[in-house]
């Protein structure tokens, strides 16, 4: 695999872990962050995800469980993004 896929597997990985959350994606096509949020959430609860950096922002004054679920993703994420770059090491 090179580069570019494994960034697409890894970015692919997170957004089906948080559709299992119940969050839906949405991507406004800037190439940076794709936005997950709830249906009836707020702007204020929703999660970002960073596409080159692998990563999740949240705002400060988000809610508990918006907080929390972005912990959960990066978590989940973290062995994945490491087993991806593992692969790309070996080369």
């Amino acid at each position: 695999m090179n580069k570019k896929e494994i960034r697409n597997a890894i970015n692919k990985a997170a957004y089906h872990y948080a559709q299992s959350l119940g969050y839906t994606v949405s991507d406004d096509n800037d190439g940076s962050y794709v936005t997950f949020h709830k249906d009836g959430a707020n702007a204020d609860n929703t999660i970002d995800w960073s596409r080159s950096s692998h990563y999740t922002c949240v705002l400060n004054w988000a809610s508990a469980k918006t907080k929390a679920d972005a912990e959960y993703i990066d978590a989940h994420m973290k062995p994945i993004i490491k087993h991806y770059n593992d692969l790309y090491n070996q080369k």
